[in-house]
């Protein structure tokens, strides 16, 4: 009888925990859902704030940039002693 009356009682713990789990898990499905919509909204905002105009001279400019610019890697510095030296 003991055996059942602990079965019984994890057994409810169990489904209670379960329901606890899928309540959080609405309550973040709803935060995330919220979450979307208010980053449309900024980019929305964002989007209609900037006119065709200035977006396409600020491409060409950053591609002015970049075609300026140039990439250097694997460069080691020089250590502060052989710069005294100089």
């Amino acid at each position: 009888m003991e055996g059942e009356d602990v079965d019984m009682a994890a057994a409810e713990n169990t489904e209670t925990e379960l329901d606890d789990m899928k309540r959080r898990l609405k309550e973040m499905d709803d935060e995330a859902a919220a979450l979307r919509e208010m980053q449309a909204k900024v980019e929305k905002e964002m989007g209609s704030v900037q006119d065709p105009a200035a977006a396409a001279t600020s491409q060409a400019n950053r591609e002015e940039i970049d075609s300026r610019s140039v990439f250097v890697g694997n460069v080691r510095p020089l250590p502060l002693f052989f710069l005294a030296l100089a």
